[in-house]
């Protein structure tokens, strides 16, 4: 957590309405497969060790039809509707408090509270809540150095001027940067095994959740050596805390598959939740 940030930005409102449209199509499958099920209801009864199962068909009887134990299809399906009955009403529920919940929340104000201020007021002040703009522009203000370039390493560059080791780098660091996703280049990290530091490729940030992710690109995995240091590296980073498709993203390519621009919009678009070209 950056020493700027008080409190980390709400994704409660994300979470209930991914919850809402994931009711909803189960409400949807479940009521369909209510439509297919057979009439009335199944009542087990138990005598010693056994249970026995009925058909119950009159709302006026508690006994019902003897179904033969053999008939297992008959006695699912009546037991899957009665299932499905109570777990139809327990969605509906679910989703009417969601709905009412959405409707009386407004976890924007808290940012508008500081938006509406004048900017003489608002230099005299710290927000409880960082904008996406503003922890945006402070996290890549803060300063660090970068791995040192060797001599005769090629002269690429990113669309922003940056400087990195690799046109599949570039690819990377051009997409992030179209698509809006904050970004350090060989940022040193300082792993927890021992004190000493790495450069990550790209270390990115992740304006909904406030949170860092790591992003290590194997571009020579053809290569014995190469891979198996990769292998080493990224072990080191496991130990650490740093798991792909946690907080570390992960890309490779070899020679014969080179790392392409749409594969690199599908992660970034998977992994921080994005639309973009």
């Amino acid at each position: 957590m950056q020493s700027f940030e008080c409190l980390s930005p709400d994704i409660l409102l994300l979470s209930l309405q991914n919850r809402a449209e994931e009711l909803l199509r189960v409400v949807e499958r479940t009521k369909k497969s209510l439509k297919r099920a057979p009439q009335g209801h199944l009542r087990l009864a138990k005598r010693g060790n056994q249970f026995y199962g009925y058909h119950l068909t009159d709302a006026k009887s508690l006994k019902g039809e003897y179904i033969p134990k053999d008939n297992v299809s008959q006695m699912s399906k009546l037991a899957q509707k009665d299932y499905d009955e109570k777990a139809l009403r327990e969605m509906e529920h679910e989703l009417s408090l969601i709905d009412g919940f959405i409707a009386k929340y407004s976890p924007e104000e808290l940012t508008n509270i500081y938006n509406r201020m004048n900017e003489v007021r608002k230099s005299l002040v710290e927000p409880i809540l960082l904008s996406d703009e503003e922890y945006a522009r402070r996290w890549l203000a803060v300063p660090y150095k970068g791995k040192h370039f060797e001599a005769g390493v090629p002269d690429l560059r990113t669309a922003k001027g940056e400087r990195v080791r690799s046109k599949s780098e570039v690819i990377i660091a051009d997409t992030l940067g179209r698509l809006g996703i904050p970004y350090k280049y060989e940022c040193p990290l300082k792993l927890a095994d021992g004190g000493r530091s790495v450069y990550p490729d790209f270390t990115c940030l992740d304006l909904r959740t406030r949170k860092e992710l790591l992003w290590e690109h194997l571009g020579m995995m053809d290569n014995p050596e190469y891979a198996s240091l990769s292998v080493k590296k990224l072990s080191s980073y496991l130990q650490c805390g740093y798991v792909p498709g946690k907080n570390l993203i992960i890309s490779m390519e070899s020679s014969e598959k080179p790392l392409s621009q749409t594969e690199v919009r599908l992660i970034i678009q998977g992994v921080f939740r994005v639309n973009g070209k």
